[in-house]
């Protein structure tokens, strides 16, 4: 048996592990890809140096990016496992061509339920995607039934 076809027998069994919520996630982690893949109007950087907590010495930065109804942060560091940044946060509080319809600030929502399904805690004015298995969280605000604004929480060490 090929290595290849290995690593996809074993993987197939996992993946069917996984639970809705980790589902929703992946699908929210892609959608967050393709906003900040997105063109921003007006982009306006800002950058804070930190100690980094593990490597004694080393100065790190975050990088706030903010555009017209979008804010981001991320963690950048020389010694990182992702050179080009960790997320540290997604908000989105205007219509954004990288957001499907059924998640666009200013609508209803259309469809949401159906496709990421059932978030982990949700009351009227907040849904909350999220699951300990991972270490990110969604939310989704309400105002008046219309999405109000979405916010994306990374976690890291």
């Amino acid at each position: 048996m090929s290595r290849r076809l290995g690593w996809l027998l074993l993987w197939l069994p996992l993946a069917g592990c996984a639970g809705q919520q980790e589902r929703a996630l992946a699908r929210l982690e892609h959608i967050a890809g393709e906003v900040m893949n997105a063109p921003c109007a007006e982009p306006e950087y800002v950058y804070r140096q930190v100690e980094n907590p593990h490597v004694p010495g080393l100065i790190d930065e975050i990088e706030t990016l903010r555009c017209p109804g979008l804010e981001a942060q991320t963690y950048l560091s020389s010694e990182a496992a992702r050179p080009d940044g960790m997320p540290i946060y997604l908000l989105v509080s205007r219509p954004h061509a990288g957001l499907p319809a059924f998640l666009q600030p200013g609508s209803p929502g259309s469809g949401l339920a159906e496709w990421l399904g059932p978030p982990a805690e949700r009351n009227p004015v907040r849904w909350r995607y999220g699951s300990a298995e991972t270490t990110e969280t969604v939310t989704i605000e309400w105002r008046d039934g219309l999405i109000r604004q979405l916010r994306w929480e990374w976690y890291f060490d």
